[in-house]
């Protein structure tokens, strides 16, 4: 049997016993977790700030309403981690890349609204930062590493589908920069 078909035959054999054998359900789940390259993007909706004032909590950041829009999403683990503020100060010196009205990037960590609204106002961030301060988000893309984010970059053309993910996301890294800005300039010249 190939490694694909044993994988699959514990996965569904997994679903009768799920309710005995909570390892069963989460080898499940965590096969069905994450975001996929060619796929579309899973949902997002949810509160946002920027480094003026939290966004009115009648219009969330929705992920849908970015259609039309390369959208550049990055996963971190929060605003008082340890060198959270060099990140993104790191990702503020490739905004040639992020720049103009069809690319839209937005952070998201676990941090509610009130500390991303001082954070983003402390590094005079030009970008949104989502609270996701359930992980539902950071969950369904597949970001988390234990109790926190990880950090995970991934691009989403204009038509919502995944077009690149970094999982070794480092915002102060060139060569992760080199890979980042090439995605990104495809995605944008793809109609």
């Amino acid at each position: 049997m190939t490694r694909w078909v044993v994988l699959a035959a514990v996965v569904l054999g997994a679903a009768p016993l799920a309710a005995q054998d909570a390892g069963a359900l989460h080898l499940r789940l965590s096969v069905e977790q994450g975001v996929h390259l060619g796929r579309q993007a899973p949902s997002i909706v949810i509160p946002y700030a920027t480094r003026d004032s939290a966004g009115p909590a009648s219009q969330p950041f929705d992920l849908a309403k970015e259609l039309g829009h390369v959208v550049v999403l990055v996963f971190y683990p929060g605003d008082a981690v340890t060198g959270a503020a060099d990140d993104w100060r790191a990702i503020m010196a490739h905004e040639a890349s992020l720049a103009g009205t069809d690319v839209v990037l937005a952070g998201i960590s676990a941090d509610p609204v009130a500390t991303q609204v001082r954070f983003a106002a402390q590094l005079a961030l030009p970008f949104k930062l989502l609270s996701d301060n359930d992980w539902s988000v950071t969950r369904r893309y597949g970001a988390m590493r234990g109790k926190a984010a990880r950090p995970l970059l991934i691009v989403v053309g204009r038509d919502g589908q995944v077009r690149y993910i970094d999982d070794r996301f480092a915002p102060r890294d060139a060569a992760t920069w080199t890979r980042a800005d090439a995605a990104i300039r495809a995605t944008r010249a793809a109609r």
